[in-house]
């Protein structure tokens, strides 16, 4: 009530399917059920005007809290038949109690025309439900389009972060440092060991094959990110001799089970790109499975100019399982060790395609 009286343009927001579809309802439901009597005097008007505008401020806002428990209970867009069949439930336990207490107890009144009539009660129950349809019909209107709207926005957010992550992913390949460093040990290999040259050449082909082909899918397979990330480490291990050390135990079982495209290239990729590498003091990165995805940890041995970070790396993944509506995404970092856990991903079913 306060917020009818002090804040009407918020009432209004709240209830303009109630102040569209109400007054027509209340005034032919007095008219049906009074006839003359309703208007006969002051008196009767206000006499059978007041039980029935309360009831008229009651049902909505009953209605209301079942709308947002049902809308709590299931968000989803899929899940609209559930939100339609409990409304219905809901609206219909809300209002026919309200309105045939009403009835009921005008009926009391020592009044003929007031006294209770199975007929009209039929009446008033079809009126009900009409409004319960009406009502349903409408909130679920405005529900589902905001709901798509919204699902919508988040997969062009998703599709925009993806992109962002393999536009990081290649540049971080493609920039002139990569591939001096990379050229450079490719002329030294070419050299001194022709045989491993040929096997870096393939994983430096691998490695972009599998960058190019990331963009034509948001969720990747296990066992693929791992096959990259042995790819991606060859160069790195090549590179950087005992410096740097990869320890991969995920079960086998896990191999078919999804993660956003690129995980571990960027978590591998973070750090190194944090911590100093040498042989005096190599940087380990393990890769192991948890009982609903992967940990990725490696030990922390911070580079002592801190690097400026463009926030693509974690930020980018963290909003990626945020938009795809997992939460198995937690980062642990003890002074030690620094810990990435992944929990694995299923296609989101409110984003649509």
């Amino acid at each position: 009530m306060k917020a009818l009286l002090f804040d009407f343009p918020n009432a209004v927001r709240s209830y303009w399917v109630e102040m569209i579809f109400v007054p027509p309802l209340f005034i032919a439901n007095m008219w049906l059920l009074y006839g003359d009597f309703y208007v006969a005097s002051s008196y009767n008007f206000f006499l059978v005007t007041l039980p029935w505008l309360i009831s008229s401020i009651l049902t909505p806002v009953l209605c209301h809290r079942v709308r947002n428990a049902t809308l709590q209970q299931y968000p989803e867009l899929h899940q609209w038949r559930k939100r339609v069949f409990f409304s219905i439930l809901g609206y219909s336990a809300s209002i026919v109690p309200v309105v045939t207490l009403t009835y009921v107890g005008l009926g009391l009144l020592p009044y003929p025309e007031l006294a209770f009539s199975w007929t009209k009660w039929y009446a008033l129950m079809l009126l009900s439900a009409m409004a319960v349809m009406i009502g349903t019909a409408t909130y679920e209107g405005v529900t589902y389009f905001q709901k798509w709207r919204a699902a919508l926005t988040e997969a062009e957010t998703l599709e925009k972060l993806q992109l962002e992550s393999q536009f990081q992913s290649l540049q971080s390949q493609l920039n002139p440092h990569f591939l001096f460093n990379s050229l450079n040990v490719l002329s030294s290999l070419i050299a001194e060991n022709p045989r491993k040259a040929e096997d870096f050449v393939d994983e430096l082909s691998n490695v972009y094959r599998y960058l190019l082909r990331a963009n034509e899918q948001e969720l990747a397979r296990v066992e693929d990110e791992l096959r990259f990330t042995r790819s991606f480490f060859h160069l790195l291990k090549t590179r950087h001799d005992t410096g740097i050390n990869l320890k991969i135990n995920v079960p086998p079982e896990f191999s078919d089970q999804k993660l956003p495209a690129l995980t571990l290239q960027i978590l591998v990729e973070n750090a190194v790109k944090h911590n100093e590498i040498s042989p005096e003091k190599p940087l380990t990165i393990e890769i192991g499975g948890t009982a609903a995805g992967l940990r990725v940890t490696n030990n922390l041995q911070r580079k002592n100019a801190r690097l400026l970070s463009n926030r693509i790396g974690l930020d980018n993944l963290r909003e990626r399982y945020q938009l795809l509506n997992q939460s198995g995404f937690e980062v642990q970092d003890d002074g030690r060790f620094f810990t990435v856990i992944l929990s694995f991903v299923k296609p989101n079913p409110t984003i649509p395609t």
